[in-house]
């Protein structure tokens, strides 16, 4: 897995992240999307929610999601470090029930979701 995060939104306490697997391709030869990383920095420390795709990571065990969830938090959070709190929530559902709600121009309409 070659990672590679493409920050979406940044605002002064948060961030979002889309993931995706630059060794694998969709059906369009673009990067495979792993998922989304929600974060929110607070003085306590970071909350967040990662999706991650049960297309993309179904395979993996739980010990490697865990790791790769640590591991994008300590680099997500360079150069200051992880800091001493952190909780993140995890879901890994199908894209068969993701739908993107959104009023963008020309898209008004929802977009189910695709890998």
């Amino acid at each position: 897995m070659n990672l590679k995060l493409r920050r979406l939104v940044r605002t002064s306490a948060s961030e979002q992240y889309a993931l995706f697997d630059l060794d694998r391709t969709n059906e369009d030869y673009d990067p495979l999307s792993l998922g989304k990383v929600d974060l929110h920095y607070t003085n306590e420390g970071v909350y967040g929610t990662f999706l991650l795709w049960q297309e993309a990571i179904g395979h993996l065990p739980p010990d490697q999601v865990h790791l790769l969830v640590e591991t994008l938090l300590h680099e997500i959070c360079e150069p200051m470090g992880l800091p001493e709190f952190y909780a993140v929530e995890f879901f890994s559902p199908d894209l068969g029930g993701y739908v993107l709600h959104s009023n963008e121009e020309g898209r008004g309409e929802s977009r189910r979701g695709t890998s």
